[in-house]
């Protein structure tokens, strides 16, 4: 399912700057003419691949709220068609491991036993822990930036504060943060269902080598920094506690360390760096940004609901069920449309703004809901606090170094993000 197959293509440019308007643009020619976020109504199928799409908070938080009926156990030789299923597990099975199913595409009562591991040690102390690490890296990546010249603020800050925050706590050798890099990239881009066989097979290949290189870091505690998250997850998965139930395999423990690298800072990168978009359009709010820990929270809040950087997960059902008087059939693909939900004006008056008064709930989709809310929700608000403070210290204004027209998203059904950010800083 191509982004053009699900419908999402038609029109390229439009669904990049905004996928919400594409989708609901969709919904209209779909005769579905209520089917928009503020209606409380938006559902509708795709005649073109059969999916189901849903767009109203109301509805997703149902849909959420039963995992029995909307099922996450979704795979990529469903979602898509082209998908060389047999030449990936054949190099999966030749080189290292086929993934186990552990927090992501997995539901209870086995998706439990990992998110009660992965709870025991992603705590708020870990996140405390985990904070002057965040400072030191954002100081140092901003003392990079060139004053009033041109740079790319994607490559030069929002990618690399993440991505070092997570390689760091994974165990990854700062002069191997290219591979980390190679590995979270592969990976990623095969759930944009925009892939081609060669990037399908490329990312297996990838996945074989991220095995390779964490299988030797769980044999040898001397290649793991004592009290990151793959230390503790190399421990915590041999003393299961009784929520746990049995120890965790080796093929689960590098599944489970594979999304973590994934979850651990692709997001949070591309909201970051949506951040510093709106920074550089919107040079009123810096004073206040400035001046007020409250107001960053805020923004940072805001700038999550917009970005909405995972813009919709999927579901299978399991059953025939009913959503608002539509029923849709068993084993039909859902597709959860977070993004339109963070926008129903009913819920977030005037959503295309950023407000900071809004009132705090009801909470934004960003993170998901229910049991499968993201489990790094409070590292990814961490570091992105952190990384906006540090930018409004150290520099007096932003502003784009080209028109905004000229910026370019990543095109995924999934997922959205900048592809760079050329930008000019003034400093303080």
């Amino acid at each position: 399912m191509s982004a053009t197959a699900s419908g999402a293509g038609e029109g390229a440019a439009a669904a990049e700057a905004c996928p919400v308007h594409t989708f609901r643009a969709l919904a209209e020619r779909n005769g579905r003419a209520d089917a928009r976020p503020g209606t409380g109504r938006a559902i509708w199928r795709c005649p073109e691949t059969g999916v189901w799409v849903v767009e109203s908070y109301a509805l997703i938080m149902d849909a959420v709220g039963r995992p029995a009926e909307f099922s996450n156990k979704y795979s990529l030789s469903l979602l898509d068609p082209g998908f060389p299923a047999a030449e990936v597990e054949k190099i999966y099975r030749e080189g290292g491991c086929l993934w186990a199913r552990t927090l992501s595409a997995n539901d209870p009562p086995d998706h439990r036993r990992f998110r009660a591991l992965v709870e025991r040690i992603f705590s708020g102390a870990k996140v405390n822990a985990i904070e002057p690490f965040v400072r030191e890296t954002s100081r140092e990546l901003l003392a990079g930036w060139p004053d009033g010249a041109e740079f790319d603020a994607m490559a030069g800050y929002a990618v690399p504060l993440p991505t070092r925050v997570i390689a760091r706590e994974l165990g990854v050798a700062r002069e191997d943060g290219h591979r980390f890099n190679r590995w979270s990239d592969a990976a990623v881009g095969t759930l944009s269902l925009n892939s081609t066989r060669d990037s399908h097979l490329e990312a297996a290949r990838a996945g074989v080598e991220f095995q390779a290189y964490f299988g030797a870091r769980l044999d040898d505690p001397g290649l793991r920094p004592p009290g990151s998250l793959i230390d503790l997850v190399a421990r915590t998965a041999q003393e299961p506690d009784a929520e746990q139930g049995a120890a965790i395999t080796r093929a689960e423990q590098l599944g489970l360390l594979h999304t973590l690298m994934i979850a651990g800072h692709e997001t949070t990168a591309a909201t970051l760096g949506e951040m510093l978009r709106r920074l550089a359009s919107e040079p009123a709010t810096w004073d206040a940004l400035r001046e007020s820990d409250g107001a960053r929270r805020r923004y940072v809040e805001e700038t999550l609901r917009l970005a909405a950087p995972a813009q919709g997960l999927w579901r299978i059902t399991t059953r025939e069920v009913e959503l608002r008087g539509e029923t849709i059939p068993k084993r039909s693909v859902v597709s959860l449309r977070f993004a339109a939900a963070n926008r129903e004006d009913a819920r977030f008056p005037d959503p295309e703004a950023v407000r900071l008064d809004r009132p705090a709930v009801p909470a934004h989709l960003t993170f998901g809901a229910g049991i499968h809310h993201c489990i790094g929700a409070s590292l990814a608000r961490r570091e992105l606090l952190v990384a906006l403070q540090e930018l409004v210290t150290t520099f007096r204004s932003l502003e784009l170094a080209v028109p905004e027209a000229a910026l370019r998203y990543t095109r995924s059904v999934t997922t959205r993000g900048l592809v760079a950010l050329p930008l000019r800083a003034r400093r303080a």
